[in-house]
């Protein structure tokens, strides 16, 4: 019976041991694994420029230039912002059969990319529409896309996407009114009517700011090109 018990606590002894081993393997390296495991997503959360490449390479090439050009006229704006409204820019365009630079061009001009500018005539947001306008436009694009928004009010010309979608629309129907694209610029930015008054008169006006928004747009063509 001596021997028998002296043997159990031998092995007791030994087995004891090994398990204090593998606890003390396991209380030393679980930390690091799980370091391992958390420590690069939370670094590439913390990094905000490897997570705007991550999300660049899944957007379109064109979408990125416009983003690059959103960027660079309003660096201060968050990211998700500038994503919106260069999605808002690409999707209208593409709709209207009309260049997304042309669009960036004219934006450029009229309000440098500010949601909330305001014209000393009172045209308002990222394409400075008039009020009476953006009201006439958004019963237009009611009946012709059924789209429908809140009862008009010209503070909803700060909101960007629907300033953007407004004036991509407006842009789009007058350059098929006047079947020139500078004529069009100089009616988006005097009227219709004034132009219509002034070609029937063979009245005399300006054409820089179609001048203005042409050197834009081939300023953003080039940088279209450079990331194609």
């Amino acid at each position: 019976m001596e021997k028998r018990h002296k043997k159990t606590l031998t092995r007791t002894l030994l087995w004891g041991a090994a398990c204090a081993k593998v606890g003390l393997t396991l209380i030393l390296f679980i930390p690091a694994l799980v370091t391992v495991k958390y420590a690069v997503p939370q670094a590439i959360r913390r990094d905000p420029v490897k997570l705007a490449k991550q999300v660049e390479k899944t957007q379109p090439k064109e979408l990125v230039t416009i983003y690059s050009i959103v960027k660079s006229h309003r660096p201060g704006i968050a990211d998700r912002e500038a994503w919106k409204v260069s999605a808002a820019i690409l999707d209208e365009s593409a709709k209207r059969d009309l260049d997304p630079m042309l669009v960036l061009a004219v934006i450029k001009v009229e309000s440098g990319f500010h949601y909330r500018a305001l014209s000393p005539m009172g045209a308002r947001g990222i394409m400075q529409i008039m009020p009476e306008t953006g009201k006439y436009l958004s019963a237009e694009l009611y009946r012709v896309d059924g789209f429908e928004t809140r009862a008009f009010m010209p503070d909803h010309l700060d909101d960007p996407v629907l300033n953007i979608k407004l004036g991509v629309y407006y842009l789009d129907g007058l350059k098929k009114q006047f079947r020139s694209l500078s004529l069009a610029l100089l009616a988006y930015n005097l009227g219709p009517g004034e132009i219509q008054n002034r070609l029937a008169n063979n009245l005399h006006f300006s054409d820089q700011y179609a001048a203005v928004v042409l050197d834009a747009y081939r300023e953003y063509k080039k940088a279209q090109t450079r990331v194609f």
